[in-house]
C-alpha cells in the first residue's frame, strides 16, 4: 500500500469499522484539485463520511467526487456524485511540466496513463526524422501536448469527436505554449483517418482501447509508404495462466495478417488493471 492509502487508511480508522477501511481505501484516483472514488456498495450510506476523511487527510485535494457506474459512450464520460469539498469537476493537473485543464464530468481524463505518455514523448523526441503524428482519440491533449513539448521535429494532428475535449484541447495547446506544433481537428477519427490522413503519417495513437480493434485498419491505412508506428491500447480478459499481453498480440496479429502491410511486434505491456483478470495493454506495431 503507497503512502498516500496509509494517509487515508489512518483516517478512515477514526469514521469507520477497522474492517471496513481496507475496503474504502482500495482505489481512487487524483486529478489535479479533485479526488474520485469508487464506493463498495457495503459502504454507500458512509460515502458522504469517506468524502470527508478524503478532503481532511489530503491537503492538495479540494473536492470529493464518487463515480457512480462505468466510463461509457462515445465521449468516454462518467457519472460523477459530489461528496464533499467545493462543488466543481473541473481543475488543473500538472503533469511532466505539462498543465492540463479538464472538466472531469464532460470529459475524459486518467492519472493513470502518467507512464504511457511520458514513454510515448520519449520515443517521439529520440527520433532523427521530422514525423507527423496522429492521435486519433485526443481527449484534452495530453498524450499530443506531451509529444509537443518534448520534440520540436514533431508535429501532432489531435483528433476528437467530443466538442468540450476539443474546447479544453484548445485552452491547453495555449496554456502549455505549443501553439504551431498540433493541429487540433473536430471530427471522427475514423473518417480523418481514412480520408485527410491516408498514408501521410509516420506515427499513430490510439489511446482508446474500448475503439481501436475497429479502428485498427485505419490506422493502418494512414501509416505512410516509409512505415512507421502505432500504438495501440486495449482491454483483455486473462486468467492467471494467461499473458494479457500474448493475448492481444494474437488479436492484433490476427486481424494484421489480413492486410498488405508488413509489421513487426515492437513492445507489448500491461499498462493497469482494471478488475478482476481484466488488463489493459498496450502494444507498439512497426509497420514497415
Amino acid at each position: 500500500m503507497g503512502s498516500r492509502h496509509r494517509v487515508v487508511g489512518e483516517a478512515l480508522r477514526g469514521v469507520l469499522e477497522e474492517d471496513k477501511v481496507a475496503l474504502a481505501v482500495r482505489g481512487f484516483d487524483i486529478v489535479g484539485g479533485i479526488a474520485i472514488i469508487r464506493v463498495p456498495k457495503p459502504l454507500e450510506k458512509e460515502r458522504f463520511l469517506i468524502g470527508q476523511a478524503l478532503l481532511r487527510s489530503l491537503p492538495n485535494v479540494k473536492t470529493v467526487l464518487r463515480q457512480v457506474g462505468a466510463v461509457k459512450g462515445d465521449f468516454r464520460t462518467r457519472k460523477l456524485e459530489w461528496l464533499s469539498g467545493e462543488h466543481r469537476t473541473d481543475t488543473i493537473h500538472r503533469e511532466h511540466g505539462c498543465i492540463f485543464e479538464v472538466d472531469l464530468a464532460k470529459t475524459y481524463f486518467s492519472p493513470r496513463l502518467l507512464y504511457e505518455r511520458d514513454r510515448v514523448a520519449k520515443l517521439c523526441s529520440s527520433s532523427d526524422s521530422q514525423e507527423k503524428v496522429l492521435n486519433t482519440f485526443s481527449g484534452v491533449g495530453c498524450f499530443s501536448i506531451m509529444i509537443a513539448k518534448r520534440s520540436s521535429k514533431a508535429h501532432v494532428y489531435s483528433v476528437d469527436l467530443n466538442p468540450e475535449a476539443i474546447r479544453y484541447h484548445v485552452r491547453n495547446v495555449k496554456l502549455n505554449k505549443v501553439k504551431g506544433r498540433i493541429t487540433v481537428v473536430f471530427a471522427d477519427a475514423r473518417h480523418v483517418t481514412e480520408g485527410l490522413f491516408r498514408g501521410c503519417v509516420h506515427r499513430v495513437l490510439m489511446p482508446l482501447p474500448e475503439k481501436a480493434y475497429a479502428y485498427l485498419e485505419p490506422a493502418l491505412a494512414a501509416i505512410g509508404p516509409d512505415g512507421g508506428m502505432i500504438h495501440y491500447y486495449d482491454f483483455v480478459h486473462a486468467y492467471k495462466n494467461e499473458d494479457p499481453v500474448e493475448k492481444i498480440i494474437s488479436k492484433v496479429v490476427e486481424k494484421l495478417n489480413a492486410q498488405s502491410r508488413n509489421f513487426s511486434m515492437q513492445y507489448g505491456r500491461v499498462v493497469r488493471t482494471i478488475g478482476p483478470n481484466w488488463y489493459q495493454v498496450v502494444v507498439d506495431i512497426k509497420i514497415t
